[in-house]
């Protein structure tokens, strides 16, 4: 994996709305950052170190997931056109 491409297509999923394929990203970094991956570099210098980065991208992919989920629950909540 290439966390920092996986970080950088998961962002651009969220602001194309393509909400599957942000929640699909989201879950592979995440799952990548639990089992010892190197984190992207999110916010400030590679400098900061791992576990900054690691905190950053998790919170992130986290925050990415539930946003997802909340737009998707209030979607579906929308009557259909017609009042069903």
């Amino acid at each position: 994996m290439d966390p920092q491409q996986t970080w950088t297509d998961m962002l651009g999923a969220l602001e194309c709305k393509q909400w599957e394929d942000a929640t699909e990203l989201a879950k592979a970094l995440l799952g990548w950052l639990r089992r010892g991956g190197f984190p992207p570099n999110v916010v400030g210098a590679a400098t900061l170190g791992r576990k900054w980065h690691s905190t950053l991208a998790s919170s992130g992919c986290e925050a990415a997931i539930q946003m997802v989920e909340a737009i998707q629950s209030a979607s579906s909540l929308e009557p259909t056109e017609g009042g069903e």
